[in-house]
C-alpha cells in the first residue's frame, strides 16, 4: 500500500514537472488543419469537415449517428432535419442514409425520410384502432394523416392486414378498409332499403342520402338480384345515372306504355321520360321489335297515323290541290316532326316529282302550281308589249341584244354605200365640202384610223365596257304583287302557304317573261321599215344641227370672257347642250339595236355605256370618244369628235349663214323676253335681264349658269349707260341680301333656341330686301322689255 502511495507521488511530481517545461517544437492550429488536409488528399486518412469547421467525423461514426437518431426519433426521421442535427452537410448524409437502405431491409427510405419496420408496425396498430372505432377508413384519409404516399402505404398496409390488422380491403377499391361489422352492416342496410323501393329511384340519390360506399353497394345489389333477394333490375350500369327500377313498377309502366300506343298510334319520348324511362328510343326498340315504328325527333309513330298521312297526300296530287297534314296529326307534334314524317314519306313514295313541300308541312301538287303560274300569262304579254313600247332599252336581255345586231347589220352596209356613194359625188369638187350642201355645206374634218391590229394613238381615253355595265335581270313582277294576286286567287291557302308559293313562282315567271319579250322584240324588230328610218334621219340631221349651230353661237358669246370664266361657261355648255346632242346621237345609234329610249333627255351615264357597249366596232370608238368628252372642259375638241360621230351617223351638219345666225339670235331673244315678261322669282329676273343686255349689247347668245351672273354684270360695265349699269348692281345686292337671310332663316329653324336673334334679324332684313326688290322689279325688267341706248358703242 506504501509502495503504490509512493508511485502516485512520483508521477505527480512527474507530471509537474512536464507542466513546467518549456516547449522545444509546437505546432499551431493552421498547422494541424494542414497536416490533416495533407493526410486526407493522399487518402491516408477517411475524415469528413462538420459545417462549422471546427471538428472531424469518419464515416462509420455517420452512420452510427444516423440510427440512434432514427431511433430516438420513433422510426421515422427526415434526412433534412439530421442535416441540422448532426451538423454535417447533407450530400454525406444523404449518402449514408442510401448505404443504410440497402444494407438493412427494416429500413426505408421514402420522399426522403428514413422509415424502419417498427414505426410501420405502430403505424399498423394506430390504423386498427381507427377502423375498430369507425369501421372503415380510406387511404386519402391516412395519407393526409401520416403524410405518406398513397401507393406506399397501401403495400405496408394490405400487408398487415390480418395480422395486426383486423379488417379487410375492397376488391374494387384498393383505397378503402373495411371491418367485417361494418360490411354486415351496410349489407342489412342496403337490403332493407331496396326491399322498401316501389318506384324507379336514381342509385346516386340513395348513395348520397344514406353514405353507402359506391362499390359495396353496387356489389351487394348485383348479389341480391342474382339470387333473387330482390325483384328490380339496375338500369344504366355503375354510372351517375343508373336508375334501381322495382319489377312492379317496371310491369306498371309497361302496361300503360302498351295501352298508350294501342290507342293514338305514337309515343313521345317525353312522356317516357316522364314515367321514369332514361332512354325512350332504345326502351321502344326493344319493347316493340315486331313493330313498324316510325323514330321522329320527339315521337315514335305508328303505321296508323302513318297511313292517313299518305292517303290524304295522294289525294291531293291526284286531285291537283294542296294539303297540310299538320292539322291530320296530334297536337303534340311539333313542326318539326311533321315536317320529317312528311320528308321521309315521299320517300318512300316516289311522290317528289309530282309534288312539292311548302312550310315544312304542307304539300302542293305540280297541277296546282301549274294553274297558279297560268293566271299571270296575260298579265305578262299585257305587260311586255307596254315594256317594248316605253322603256324597252332596260328590258332587253343578251340574246335580244344578238339578234338586234344580226338585224341592224343590213342597216349599217345599207349605211355604209349611202356614204361611198357621196363620196364619190363629192370627189369632183374641192374634196372638203358634203355634197348638196353648195357653198352652204360646212367642211368636215376627218380622222384617219390606223389598222385594228394596233390601237389609237388616244385609246388611253377610251373607257373600257366591264361587267357592272352589263343588262340587269329583268324582274317581271315584285313578290308582294305576286303574293297579292295569288291571295286574291286562292282565298283559302295561308299565308305562310301564299308567301312560300310566290318565292317558288318568281324565278319561273321571270324566265316566262324573257321569252314573252323576246317573241315580243322579235315581232317588233323585224317590222321595222326603212322609210320610218328614212324619215327619223331627216329628224335627226335638222335637230342635230340646230343644236350644233346653237353651241356655236353660244361659244362665240363665251369667249368674249376672261380664261376662268370662259372655262365655267364652256363647262356649262358641255353638261347641257352637249349632253343633249349627244344623247341624242346615241339613242339615234341604239335605234338599231332596239335599244332606244321614248324621250332621249332620260338617258343617263350608264345607259349610254350601256348602249355603247352593243355598237359595232367602226361606231364604238368614235362615240366612246364623245361620251368621254362630255367630261372634258374644251368645247372646240367635242365638236371636232363631234364630226366624226355625224359622219358615223349618216348626217351632214351644214354651216349656218349670217342670216340664218341672225334668225337664231332674234329666237333666242324672243323667248329671253317671254320669260322675263312670266318671271316674278327677282334671282331668275337679275339672270335673263343680264343674258338680255350681254345680247344686245355685243351681239352674241350666251348661256350661262347662275353662278356666272356676276362677271355677265362685271362685263357690261361700260358697255351699257351707267345708270343701267348701277341699277343692275343694286339689284344684284338686293338678291344677294335676300338669300344670305333665307340661308339665316333656315338656320333659325333648325334650332329655335340658339338663331332666335339670328331668325329675327333674317326676317327684319328679308323683308326690306323683298319690299325693295318688288319696287325695282318693274324698272329691271324695262331695260331690256324698252331697251332705249342700251350700247356705249352705239352712241
Amino acid at each position: 500500500m506504501a509502495a503504490d502511495w509512493a508511485e502516485i507521488r512520483r508521477l505527480a511530481a512527474d507530471f509537474q514537472r512536464a507542466q513546467f517545461a518549456s516547449t522545444v517544437q509546437r505546432l499551431s492550429d493552421r498547422n494541424c488543419v494542414e497536416i490533416v488536409a495533407k493526410l486526407i488528399a493522399d487518402k491516408q486518412l477517411d475524415v469528413i469537415y462538420t459545417l462549422d469547421g471546427k471538428e472531424y467525423i469518419t464515416p462509420a461514426q455517420i452512420a452510427k449517428e444516423i440510427r440512434d437518431e432514427l431511433y430516438v426519433h420513433g422510426g421515422r426521421i427526415n434526412v433534412v432535419d439530421l442535416q441540422h442535427i448532426l451538423n454535417v452537410d447533407l450530400t454525406h448524409i444523404e449518402s449514408k442514409a442510401n448505404d443504410i437502405v440497402k444494407s438493412n431491409r427494416d429500413i426505408q427510405l421514402v420522399l426522403g425520410q428514413l422509415i424502419d419496420e417498427t414505426y410501420l408496425n405502430q403505424m399498423a396498430e394506430e390504423v386498427n384502432d381507427r377502423l375498430q372505432e369507425a369501421g372503415h377508413v380510406t387511404m386519402a384519409e391516412l395519407c393526409k394523416l401520416y403524410d405518406l404516399p398513397c401507393d406506399f402505404l397501401t403495400e405496408e398496409l394490405s400487408r398487415r392486414i390480418g395480422r395486426i390488422i383486423n379488417g379487410q380491403m375492397d376488391t374494387y377499391d384498393r383505397g378503402v378498409i373495411f371491418t367485417d361489422a361494418f360490411i354486415a352492416q351496410h349489407k342489412a342496410r342496403i337490403r332493407g332499403l331496396f326491399s322498401a323501393i316501389t318506384r324507379p329511384t336514381p342509385v346516386s340519390s340513395l348513395i348520397s342520402q344514406y353514405k353507402f360506399q359506391e362499390h359495396l353497394l353496387y356489389s351487394f345489389l348485383e348479389e341480391f338480384i342474382s339470387n333473387g333477394r330482390l325483384n328490380g333490375a339496375v338500369i344504366g350500369g355503375r354510372q351517375d345515372k343508373a336508375v334501381y327500377v322495382p319489377d312492379i313498377y317496371s310491369r306498371t309502366q309497361n302496361n300503360w306504355v302498351d295501352s298508350f300506343y294501342k290507342q293514338n298510334s305514337y309515343l313521345e319520348f317525353d312522356t317516357l321520360s316522364r314515367l321514369g324511362i332514361p332512354d325512350p328510343i332504345n326502351y321502344i326498340k326493344k319493347r316493340y321489335k315486331s313493330a313498324s315504328m316510325t323514330t321522329l325527333k320527339a315521337v315514335c309513330v305508328g303505321h296508323t297515323i302513318v297511313d292517313q298521312v299518305e292517303a290524304s297526300v295522294e289525294e291531293a296530287i291526284r286531285s291537283g290541290m294542296w294539303v297540310d297534314i299538320q292539322p291530320l296529326l296530334p297536337s303534340s307534334f311539333s313542326v318539326e316532326d311533321a315536317s320529317i314524317l312528311l320528308q321521309q314519306l315521299m320517300r318512300t313514295t316516289n311522290k317528289q316529282s309530282d309534288s312539292w313541300i311548302f312550310d315544312d308541312t304542307i304539300v302542293v301538287s305540280e297541277q296546282f302550281i301549274n294553274s297558279c303560274a297560268a293566271i299571270f300569262d296575260p298579265m305578262m304579254q299585257h305587260k311586255a308589249e307596254q315594256e317594248m313600247q316605253n322603256n324597252h332599252a332596260h328590258v332587253l336581255t343578251e340574246e335580244d341584244l344578238k339578234q338586234a345586231t344580226i338585224i341592224a347589220e343590213s342597216m349599217i352596209s345599207v349605211k355604209k354605200d349611202k356614204r361611198e356613194d357621196r363620196k364619190k359625188k363629192t370627189s369632183d369638187g374641192s374634196g372638203s365640202t358634203r355634197a348638196g350642201g353648195g357653198g352652204n355645206a360646212r367642211e368636215i374634218r376627218t380622222k384617219k384610223h390606223k389598222k385594228r391590229g394596233k390601237r389609237d394613238e388616244d385609246s388611253d381615253e377610251e373607257m373600257p365596257i366591264t361587267g357592272k355595265h352589263r343588262p340587269k335581270a329583268v324582274i317581271f313582277m315584285p313578290k308582294e304583287e305576286i303574293e297579292s294576286i295569288l291571295k286574291n286567287h286562292n282565298q283559302d291557302c295561308p299565308e305562310e302557304l301564299i308567301s312560300e308559293l310566290a318565292e317558288h313562282l318568281i324565278r319561273r315567271l321571270n324566265k316566262s317573261y324573257q321569252e314573252v319579250l323576246h317573241s315580243v322584240f322579235t315581232s317588233t324588230a323585224s317590222s321595222t321599215s326603212g322609210a320610218n328610218r328614212k324619215k327619223t334621219v331627216k329628224e335627226l340631221q335638222e335637230e342635230v344641227s340646230q343644236f350644233h349651230n346653237n353651241i356655236r353661237l353660244f361659244e362665240k358669246g363665251a369667249r368674249l370672257f376672261a380664261d376662268d370664266t370662259q372655262v365655267q361657261l364652256e363647262k356649262h355648255l358641255l353638261k347641257t347642250i352637249c349632253t343633249d346632242i349627244s344623247n341624242l346621237l346615241f339613242n339615234f345609234m341604239a335605234g338599231d339595236l332596239m335599244m332606244s329610249v321614248e324621250t332621249y333627255t332620260s338617258i343617263t351615264s350608264e345607259l349610254r355605256l350601256k348602249m355603247l357597249a352593243k355598237q359595232a366596232e367602226e361606231s364604238r370608238g368614235p362615240l366612246l370618244k364623245l361620251h368621254n368628252s362630255l367630261n372634258g372642259k374644251c368645247i372646240e375638241e367635242f365638236l371636232s369628235i363631234l364630226d366624226g360621230v355625224t359622219d358615223v351617223c349618216g348626217i351632214m351638219l351644214k354651216k349656218i349663214d349670217k342670216k340664218k345666225e341672225r334668225q337664231v339670235l332674234f329666237q333666242h331673244r324672243q323667248a329671253l323676253l317671254e320669260q322675263v315678261k312670266t318671271s316674278e322669282d327677282p334671282a331668275l329676273v337679275l339672270h335673263l335681264t343680264s343674258v338680255l343686255l350681254f345680247q344686245l349689247s355685243s351681239h352674241h347668245m350666251l348661256h350661262a349658269p347662275g353662278r356666272c351672273v356676276p362677271q355677265i354684270i362685271s362685263f357690261l360695265n361700260g358697255k351699257i349707260p351707267e345708270d343701267q349699269y348701277k341699277l343692275l348692281v343694286k339689284y344684284q345686292g338686293l338678291v344677294v341680301k335676300q338669300l344670305i337671310g333665307q340661308h339665316r332663316k333656315g338656320k333659325g329653324d333648325e334650332d329655335s333656341g340658339e338663331y332666335s336673334n339670328i331668325e329675327k334679324e333674317a326676317e327684319s332684313e328679308g323683308e326690306a330686301a323683298r319690299k325693295e326688290l318688288q319696287e325695282l322689279t318693274p324698272f329691271v325688267k324695262d331695260l331690256v322689255l324698252k331697251p332705249r341706248k342700251t350700247s356705249v358703242t352705239e352712241e
